[in-house]
Formats: structure tokens, C-alpha cells, sequence
């Protein structure tokens, strides 16, 4: 069973995670598997009380779960086993079963983000069925879909202030630049975005590498209003995705943020089976939460504004029936991403 085992986990690292931290380390005793969250792997202003690392290690789960029963191998899993350890996100004890492979394994590793421009084509009826069947089956949560595009725009420059507060605030801005791996080479680096999966376009690509100069940023936005400049761009692209969604939540606990990654990651494999492009927009919806649970210290008055007036048009324009915004995408059609990014190998201890 362990080397199966280890195929199963193999698989599980598979799934998303913040700047591709991959947040996580595995102890195999016999037919037990316990999954440990590595809080130093990410604690960035989007990574509040590790709610977002948390989100990882529910997607994270939900590929195990399917890998699991492909190769005839239920899971009975525990959440937070140890009241006082909550680096100890999971027990999951393996029991044999009859091999039965989910639609959406094959997916599993074609699933990827995508920054490029998407050609604004609607989602079908069908598409969007399959996709909220996605997220509401054996759960809570429910997927809100807007497509209209006469609240697209607002939307699309309310995730984009985040860009703003970025391109503006010192700290954040060091963290960008920190976490992006330059060189090819280092593309398999745990805790950073290789260059290509960006999506830059050569023009944009100079225009990067130059603003990765704190004076010469500060410089640019005092003279030209770049941050500003920035912020838009990425608003009108938002917009013209042609499609956003909310993936809501019941609660705020950490076996809340869990489950948001078990159907979040079943949302995107999903998407990946139909054909579709998903991008992650939740930058600004991170930072309210990050204001909300350590207060507003971190940021000055002006970016308290901006976030506040953008996570107002989010609410107003989602409206959340029940519950709160767990996450948010643009999803839609386009060309096949330049890169992806790659996994390490997992960190597996085994016991004897």
C-alpha cells in the first residue's frame, strides 16, 4: 500500500496553492497518512490565520480523494486531529476498495492557471451547470456567476484596486518581486511564480523588471500615475473575461477554508475538463480579510479607502444569498497558458 500511497500524495501536490508556496509535508505510518500544514512556507498579507494555505490543503485532499479511488483505495479522513497542534491539518487512513475512477481524475494534471487574455465568449448553459453542480454537490457552498457585462466592468475594477495597493505599498511590493523566479531553471522552486506563467507581454515585460526598483516605481507613480495605469489595465481585462464567479462559504472556521478547497478544486478541474481558462482574482478580497482579522495598521488610510470601496462593489455586485465570498475567478476561453508552474517533490516521511 505505500508506494501507492505515495502515488496518491504524488498526485495530491498537484493542486493550487498561494504563489505555488505548497504549504505542506506528509507522515505515512502503515495505512495512515497525516498531512501537516508549514505555516513559514507562506506568511504573506494574503495568507491570513494560513485560511489560504488552508484552501491549498482542501484541494489538495479532494486530489488524493480522487487518486485514492482510482487505484481501488477509500479515505476516511479527519480533519484537525490534534486540538493542539493546528499544523496538523489531516488524518486519512486508507482502506481497500473496488478501483473506480472519477470523471475529473484525468484532469488532474492539466489543471493550471491562466493569465492570458480571454476572448470574452459566455459560458454555455451547460457549462455553467456542470460547473455549479461542481461546487454544490455534498456541500454548502454555491457558485454565483456573472456574465453580464453591464456589471463586469465595476467588478473587474474592484478585484484590479488590488493592483493598485500593490504597485503602491512598499512590503507588498517586495514580496511580488521576491517570489517571481527569473530563470527557467529555477522554475520547480517551491514558493515563487516562474517569469513565463505570468503572461507578460514583451513591452510589459520591460516595464516589469524596471518597476522592480522601489525608487523608480515611486518615481514613475508620483510622475505618471503608473500604479493607477496598472490597476485599469488589469480592470479591462478582468472585464472583458466575459465571465466571473464567486465560490461562496458558510463559515469562516479552518475546516471551512478546507472544504472551500476540496470544491474549489473541483470547480477547476471542472472548468479543465470542459476546456476552459480559470485565473484566481482574489487579491483584493485577501486583503479586506487580512484587515478584518489583524486590523488596518499595514496599510495607510488612502489604501484602506481603496479596499474597502472595492470589496463593497464585490458583496453588492456577487449578492451572497448566504454565507460569505470564499473565492473568486475569472473563467472563459483562451489560447493554452506559455507555462505552468512546476511542483517539488513532496516531502514524505515514513514510519516503521
Amino acid at each position: 500500500m505505500l508506494d501507492d500511497i505515495k502515488k496518491i500524495i504524488k498526485d495530491g501536490v498537484q493542486a493550487p496553492s498561494g504563489e505555488n508556496c505548497q504549504p505542506w509535508r506528509f507522515v505515512v505510518h502503515n495505512s495512515v497518512l497525516s498531512v501537516f500544514n508549514v505555516p513559514e512556507a507562506d506568511f504573506s498579507l494574503y495568507n491570513s490565520k494560513q485560511n489560504g494555505s488552508y484552501i491549498a490543503h482542501g484541494a489538495l485532499i479532494e486530489n488524493m480523494r480522487l487518486s485514492a479511488h482510482t487505484r481501488g483505495l477509500s479515505m476516511e479522513i479527519t480533519l484537525f486531529p490534534d486540538t493542539l497542534d493546528e499544523t496538523h491539518v489531516a488524518n486519512i487512513v486508507f482502506n481497500k476498495t473496488e478501483p473506480q475512477e472519477d470523471p475529473l481524475y484525468s484532469s488532474l494534471r492539466n489543471r493550471t492557471t491562466n493569465r492570458k487574455d480571454f476572448t470574452g465568449e459566455k459560458l454555455s448553459t451547460k457549462e455553467k451547470q456542470e460547473l455549479t453542480l461542481a461546487v454544490t454537490y455534498n456541500s454548502e457552498n454555491d457558485l454565483i456567476i456573472i456574465d453580464d457585462d453591464t456589471h463586469l466592468s465595476g467588478l473587474g475594477h474592484a478585484l484590479a484596486a488590488h493592483e493598485r495597493v500593490l504597485f503602491e505599498h512598499k512590503s507588498m511590493h517586495s514580496f511580488f518581486y521576491d517570489h517571481i523566479l527569473w530563470d527557467k531553471k529555477d522554475e520547480h522552486k517551491a514558493g515563487g511564480f516562474y517569469i513565463e506563467t505570468l503572461e507578460f507581454l514583451p513591452h510589459q515585460l520591460g516595464a516589469v523588471k524596471l518597476f522592480k526598483s522601489w525608487f523608480m516605481l515611486s518615481l514613475l507613480n508620483k510622475i505618471l500615475g503608473v500604479s493607477k495605469m496598472i490597476s485599469k489595465d488589469n480592470g479591462k481585462k478582468y472585464a472583458e473575461s466575459g465571465t466571473l464567479v464567486a465560490i461562496t462559504m458558510s463559515g469562516e472556521s479552518k475546516e471551512d477554508y478546507v472544504y472551500l478547497g476540496m470544491q474549489m478544486e473541483r470547480f477547476w478541474l471542472t472548468a479543465t475538463k470542459l476546456g476552459l481558462a480559470v485565473h484566481p482574482c482574489n487579491g483584493t478580497l485577501y486583503l479586506k480579510i487580512h484587515t478584518q482579522h489583524h486590523g488596518c495598521d499595514a496599510f495607510s488610510d488612502e489604501h484602506i479607502t481603496i479596499i474597502n470601496n472595492a470589496h463593497k462593489v464585490l458583496i453588492d455586485s456577487f449578492k451572497v444569498k448566504q454565507g460569505t465570498i470564499g473565492l473568486i475567478f475569472r473563467i472563459g476561453k483562451a489560447d493554452v497558458p506559455t507555462a505552468r508552474s512546476k511542483r517539488s517533490p513532496p516531502v514524505i516521511q515514513v514510519l516503521v
